[in-house]
């Protein structure tokens, strides 16, 4: 695994700081880190690095189930693509 994911429990929500290169390989942990994705919960990204197709599909999944997500590079947001209307 190549990532480190930091979670921070608040009142509000929980934001989970995610570090480093997000793959396939690591994609199950990650998930299972996430939980429940309809409970607030937000991904800080601003030190990930790297993410290859699998990562993105997980957080085009995760976002479309209102992760809220902060610090994302301007080229991982490219590679994200456009919110999709509901």
């Amino acid at each position: 695994m190549t990532f480190r994911i930091t979670r921070i429990d608040d009142q509000r929500r929980t934001t989970l700081k995610v570090d480093g290169r997000l793959q396939a390989d690591g994609l199950a942990e990650f998930e299972r880190t996430c939980g429940d994705p309809s409970a607030r919960l937000t991904l800080d990204l601003h030190g990930l690095r790297q993410a290859d197709e699998a990562s993105l599909a997980l957080l085009r999944r995760l976002r479309a189930a209102g992760v809220t997500f902060e610090g994302l590079s301007a080229y991982l947001t490219l590679r994200l693509g456009p919110v999709s209307p509901e």
